[in-house]
């Protein structure tokens, strides 16, 4: 499966810090909220994470790898 560099640097990043982690902090170029949101769910829609919590306010989506996100992150 084909990843952009955000996905890449996501899985990586959460790799790095045990699985569990903001992908805002991960990301490579900036970009909005509500693309970041989208990202979240592409990439739990691919399988590589598990969407746990989302505040707007505070600049949170915080995700947790799923297996298939961790062989993908190393």
């Amino acid at each position: 499966m084909i990843l952009t560099r955000n996905e890449l640097a996501i899985l990586k990043g959460l790799t790095a810090t045990g699985g569990t982690g903001n992908i805002i902090e991960f990301l490579i170029e900036p970009i909005s909220f509500d693309a970041a949101f989208e990202l979240a769910n592409t990439l739990q829609n691919k399988d590589f994470v598990k969407l746990l919590y989302s505040n707007f306010n505070k600049n949170l989506i915080v995700v947790e790898l799923t297996l298939v996100g961790f062989e993908a992150g190393k």
